[in-house]
């Protein structure tokens, strides 16, 4: 066949045509291989793009953790074992490699060494995937191990003195620390506890309970201390610093510290062991939740030394930081006081009280004494009188004074409390308000006893001399209608000075009462008066003979340490005593033409019931303590508590209607209730089932 170009002459044409063609199907060819080595086949040698540690010091990036890790990124992926064969470290470090993409991660087989300078470098000819070899690899790249940990600062500084003993100890390291390390190589010496914070590289140390006075200390944090690294301290750390010499100590705080049922009406006091500088104390107590009052210094209440009227305060006796609350405190709150170590003594400023800090919750005001339970106790800080319910239940304080309660009695009709604190006698509603002092300036008073009509008071007085000036009828502020004038009773037998000696809850360590007590008791007319004088004697009183006669005392023969007790089935009084000429104890029934009757051995104080049962206390020979024992009015005698070995049984009181006894417990031998009272106990008399009420306190009264 032949080409259409040879029929029309053009064969030449056509080849040269095809020749034209072909030239250009070899011209792309040839121009596609070369665009695709150019664009798809890879040509360039790998390189190292990047080396960083893995754990690093304070953010300084050449400076390592001795458990760091060492990253070196290539700029693509490269043949592992061509890269890993060219890895050098010097000072040699043996390890592994493992890859992450194009990134070889060398971990070291063991811990750095501390301290020691690297350098970390690659040389070429590692290949990449394609075969492409590297001429040009890692230059050497420095990095240094971090040193062993140090501490950089301390306070207080190494040989401080002066300071105060509630001073914290702030420790600083150069870098974060194992705090677990560091806490368990802390030593103190002398050992106090403490509690350890952190702030990042900072350590706090509290202390639990402040340092001793004049005391040098030492800290010293030991080798196994380390950081978050595990690196050892190069050599233990020791500082020292020394306290303030002693100064003043705390003797109590009122209120005392963790007691509930506080007055509203309280005082917050702190009672020193020596004075204190009135200069120092502006900033020294806190109160949470915060409350307004004033803050003074005074001389703690007492009737051992006793002021005389116009007197100036005696510097040496003003040991008491009193705040001294505006209003009434919040009910059935729990107040923080704290005392910071500021108060120096007086006239010693480098002598400094240490700080404490304590808490009181308060109870509420009562609105009547009626079927309550009286009793006294020093768990508030100081002695005072506390109520609560016949069942032990709601347990409260009364008195809210600073110093402590001697005696006290309250109204018939519970709307009133009369009471005596350090020589003074005062009185008070019994919600805590309206507190009015009886006693005048110069005089020293105690025993306070409210007549029937509850609008007079009896009282033992002396002068602020201790020149006995006998017993008194004087009227009582806060009654509707004041009382009778003032008038003597009685000449002589007053309690002697020094009501505050006796301390704790004011057991007296006998089974009778102390002679500062309430130790009087009245007919219900009020005519007829018995009263147990301060040295003992008791004297019948007719304080209305009629015809404007001035009152007839008698004295009945008796001595008696605890107060009598009207019995109105009985017609008369009845009272546990002894005659001058002996030592056996019986109770009496002293009747107001001055006729007396033994009923038989007793001791204590004395009681009656409705019925006219007496109870008081008789010794148990097997056990050698006391136990309560009720003389019914056809005159079986019962014992109706069963004597407890160890202890004394005390103070029995009938409640009203006489179904049940209320008296005291104390440590057998009585060596004072402030660590002998076994608390507050009531019986049944149809049973014998006895239940006790509180732990402590003593000289109950079941109020009608």
């Amino acid at each position: 066949m032949v080409p259409p170009m040879a029929r029309d002459g053009s064969m030449e044409a056509w080849l040269r045509r095809l020749i034209s063609l072909g030239s250009i199907a070899v011209a792309i060819v040839v121009l596609g291989l070369v665009l695709y080595n150019a664009t798809l086949v890879d040509r360039r040698a790998p390189t190292v793009s990047e080396v960083r540690l893995s754990a690093t010091v304070g953010g300084a990036e050449r400076l390592a953790q001795t458990v760091t890790a060492i990253d070196i990124t290539f700029s693509e992926a490269v043949d592992h074992a061509s890269a890993e064969s060219r890895i050098l470290i010097v000072p040699s470090v043996s390890g592994v490699v493992t890859w992450d993409g194009q990134t070889a991660i060398f971990t070291p087989a063991e811990r750095l060494p501390i301290d020691v300078a690297f350098e970390v470098s690659v040389a070429p000819g590692f290949s990449d995937l394609a075969g492409n070899v590297a001429t040009s690899g890692l230059e050497p790249w420095a990095f240094r191990s971090v040193g062993a940990p140090t501490v950089v600062a301390v306070e207080p500084a190494d040989g401080s003195t002066e300071l105060s003993v509630d001073t914290a100890i702030v420790v600083r390291f150069d870098r974060l620390m194992d705090t677990a390390s560091v806490e368990r190589s802390i030593r103190l010496e002398p050992p106090v506890p403490t509690r350890p914070s952190w702030s990042g590289e900072t350590l706090t140390l509290t202390s639990v309970a402040p340092f001793r006075f004049g005391t040098t200390y030492s800290i010293s944090i030991g080798g196994q201390a380390a950081d978050t690294g595990g690196n050892r301290l190069g050599a233990p750390f020791t500082s020292r610093f020394s306290t303030v010499r002693a100064g003043v100590a705390v003797k109590a705080t009122v209120p005392a510290d963790t007691v509930s049922g506080i007055g509203v009406r309280t005082p917050i006091a702190v009672i020193f062991d020596a004075p204190i500088d009135p200069a120092t104390v502006g900033r020294a107590l806190t109160i949470d939740p915060p409350i307004d009052g004033s803050l003074q210094v005074v001389a703690l209440p007492s009737d051992l030394e006793p002021t005389e009227e116009g007197a100036a305060p005696d510097p040496a006796r003003q040991r008491v930081l009193l705040f001294s609350p505006s209003a009434p405190l919040a009910e059935h709150t729990t107040y923080r006081v704290t005392l910071a170590p500021e108060v120096a003594r007086l006239g010693d400023p480098g002598r400094v009280a240490p700080g404490r800090s304590w808490v009181f919750t308060t109870g509420s005001p009562t609105v009547s004494a009626q079927n309550q339970v009286a009793f006294l106790s020093a768990r508030g800080g100081t002695r005072g009188v506390w109520l609560m319910n016949p069942d032990g239940t709601n347990q409260r304080q009364l008195t809210t004074t600073l110093a402590p309660i001697s005696g006290f009695d309250v109204s018939s009709d519970g709307s009133l409390i009369a009471f005596a604190a350090a020589g003074v006698v005062s009185t008070m509603a019994i919600d805590g308000s309206s507190q009015t002092a009886v006693t005048q300036p110069g005089q020293v008073e105690a025993a306070p006893k409210f007549t029937p009509d509850g609008r007079s008071l009896v009282v033992g007085r002396r002068d602020a001399s201790g020149a006995d000036r006998g017993y008194w009828r004087v009227p009582a502020p806060g009654t509707l209608v004041g009382g009778l004038p003032t008038r003597q009773l009685l000449p002589d037998g007053a309690p002697p000075l020094g009501s505050v000696a006796l301390t704790g809850d004011g057991d007296p360590g006998g089974p009778g009462t102390s002679v500062w007590s309430t130790r009087a008791a009245f007919d219900p007319t009020g005519r007829w008066l018995l009263l147990a004088t301060g040295s003992g004697d008791v004297r019948l009183m007719d304080l209305d003979p009629g015809f404007g006669l001035e009152p007839v005392t008698t004295d009945v023969g008796l001595v008696a340490d605890a107060a009598p007790v009207w019995v109105a089935t009985r017609g008369g009084f009845a009272v546990v005593a002894r005659e001058p000429s002996s030592q056996a104890i019986a109770a009496w029934i002293v009747r107001p033409d001055g006729a007396r009757t033994s009923l038989g051995p007793a001791a204590g104080s004395v009681a009656a019931g409705s019925d006219g049962s007496l109870a008081f206390v008789e010794s148990d020979p097997p056990t050698g303590t006391t136990r309560v024992v009720l003389l019914r009015a056809s005159g079986e005698r019962v014992a109706i508590t069963t004597a407890r070995p160890g202890s004394d049984d005390r103070w029995p009181r009938f409640a009203p209607g006489g179904g049940s006894i209320v008296f005291g417990r104390v440590s057998a031998g009585g060596a004072g209730a402030a660590d002998g009272s076994d608390g507050i106990w009531t019986v049944r008399v149809s049973t014998g089932v006895v239940a006790r009420l509180t732990a402590d306190g003593v000289q109950p009264g079941w109020l009608p």
